[in-house]
């Protein structure tokens, strides 16, 4: 697909908190040290990591991240950063929708109040006072223990005549300010990244579709 080289970016940079990467190695693996840079795992190529700040030649990240996000450092020739890949651009901006294009893809992605009394809310008690745990029995996220104000509503991607709709399930405080999409022509695949917080319950999100296809959803906290 064809570089775009005159981009109008809405959205703004999320490198000042961190920033999804892909591992990747000609051995089908990499090392992970500790900070004395002692091999402590391995970590297969095509993983999603979270990249943080980057320390001489070693980028700290967080790994395993659908799982139990672990720590480390792996070298950056290792890391391919989602951030460099082909920007879409955003030409629609409101309050409560945008849409992002590239060549003949096309994202749509808009948000509305979440209605408490259409949803099962759980809550648990801390020292007399009740937080919001789960919504419809699931880990919330972009809250920490209030009602949630927005959702998000619809999140599509149209390709060619193709529609592929995106999961946004216990997903909520969307932040169109700090969403971003790409395209890697190498692999073929689209990512969509977005950091939401309602002021306290930070997230960071990954959508990953490969070759028209949803592939997965991964969500981390970028702290």
């Amino acid at each position: 697909m064809k570089r775009i080289l005159t981009v109008l970016l809405l959205t703004l940079n999320l490198t000042i908190i961190g920033q999804f990467g892909i591992i990747e190695d000609k051995d089908g693996y990499v090392n992970i040290r500790n900070s004395a840079k002692n091999i402590i795992d391995t970590l297969s190529s095509e993983e999603i990591v979270y990249c943080f700040d980057l320390e001489g030649e070693w980028f700290r990240i967080d790994y395993d991240l659908s799982r139990q996000n672990r720590s480390g450092y792996v070298h950056k020739s290792r890391v391919r950063i989602i951030e460099n890949f082909d920007p879409f651009y955003s030409n629609q901006l409101t309050d409560t929708s945008i849409v992002f294009s590239l060549d003949s893809i096309r994202i749509q992605i808009t948000k509305r109040a979440f209605n408490a009394k259409s949803n099962s809310l759980q809550y648990h008690e801390i020292n007399e006072a009740e937080y919001l745990e789960k919504i419809n029995g699931k880990e919330i996220w972009g809250t920490d223990g209030e009602i949630p104000k927005m959702k998000y509503g619809i999140f599509s991607l149209q390709l060619n005549n193709e529609k592929v709709i995106l999961p946004t399930d216990n997903l909520f405080e969307p932040n169109f300010g700090f969403t971003s999409a790409f395209y890697d022509e190498r692999n073929n695949s689209i990512y969509i990244s977005a950091l939401n917080s309602d002021g306290a319950g930070g997230y960071s999100v990954l959508w990953i579709i490969e070759k028209g296809v949803f592939k997965q959803r991964i969500t981390t906290i970028p702290f």
